[in-house]
């Protein structure tokens, strides 16, 4: 999953829905949720699936990333039916329909609202002690994401990665975890040097769109 496609989607598009007011999608994505997971009628979760798969096209995102986001469950949806004895094919059928809706929904909603947004309407009726530590979690994830493919092109360059020794894989991975680790809680403490230098008081502004 590439975080930075993703949040450069969200932030660069003009389509209606980016236009859109975040708390109206935040509200419309609570909604279809809800419904989804109340709807005990198959043909009534099909047609909520096609209506969110043609609004996504009309935000003309591109549909390779939107689709191939929206088909992560279908793994752990076959290992869910490959575990589950005497499940009938109306209750897969619902359970896949209803599960494949909420996850284009969220996907779409990510798509198409940024951050920042999200997080300037979290600030309205949650604490601002939790609304700081959503932020830095999405800010540290981004990190982590950036730790992670270095190791990984370092490991590729030194010949880490090579399935014909497998043991000796497996001992260059614990240490590219290890380090990943390392370089992580490194970062953490370095990030909260900073913020007390500058004055962070358990709260982030978010001053809204000022291009």
């Amino acid at each position: 999953m590439d975080l930075y496609q993703i949040d450069y989607i969200s932030v660069s598009g003009h389509s209606w829905l980016h236009r859109a007011p975040a708390p109206v999608k935040m509200a419309a994505l609570i909604v279809i949720i809800a419904a989804l997971l109340t709807l005990e009628s198959v043909i009534l979760q099909i047609g909520m699936l096609l209506f969110i798969l043609v609004t996504a096209l009309t935000t003309r995102i591109p549909v390779k990333v939107y689709l191939s986001l929206t088909l992560y469950p279908v793994v752990f949806l076959a290992i869910l039916f490959l575990s589950v004895e005497h499940a009938t094919l109306r209750a897969m059928m619902m359970l896949s329909v209803r599960v494949f809706a909420i996850t284009g929904a969220v996907i779409l909603f990510l798509l198409t609202t940024s951050f920042p947004t999200v997080f300037g309407t979290l600030g309205r009726i949650l604490p601002a002690f939790l609304v700081a530590a959503l932020f830095f979690t999405y800010r540290s994830i981004f990190v982590i994401s950036d730790s992670i493919r270095n190791t990984r092109t370092a490991l590729w360059l030194r010949g880490g990665i090579n399935w014909r020794h497998p043991l000796a894989m497996v001992r260059y991975f614990g240490t590219a975890l290890g380090h990943v680790i390392v370089h992580a809680i490194d970062t953490s403490q370095r990030m909260s040097d900073a913020l007390s230098l500058r004055g962070y008081t358990n709260r982030v502004y978010y001053l809204g769109d000022r291009r």
